[in-house]
């Protein structure tokens, strides 16, 4: 699934919904906790209890500062934790 014009709030992501068999593209969706994060090249990929959920760092709707700091984050991931989301599944 992917998210478009997506913060996120409390660990959670909030945002516009495409590819989800559950909600009409663009309907508006706020997540469970964020548990893992994975960057690469302006994708983000995070995984909730339930899902993955693909992000690109131009639709963010943070500031700059915030974004920053997402990406350190998900860069600072333990290798063992981010093995859950392969990365090359999501690039295309």
């Amino acid at each position: 699934m992917t998210l478009t014009n997506w913060k996120i709030e409390n660990g959670e992501l909030i945002g516009c919904v495409s590819g989800s068999k559950q909600y009409k593209n663009g309907t508006y969706v706020h997540t469970s906790p964020v548990i893992t994060t994975v960057y690469d090249d302006g994708l983000f990929l995070f995984r909730t209890e339930h899902s993955v959920y693909e992000c690109m760092a131009t639709e963010f709707i943070g500031t700059e500062v915030q974004l920053n700091q997402l990406i350190a984050n998900a860069e600072s991931n333990d290798p063992q934790t981010t093995e859950q989301i392969n990365l090359e599944d999501y690039k295309k």
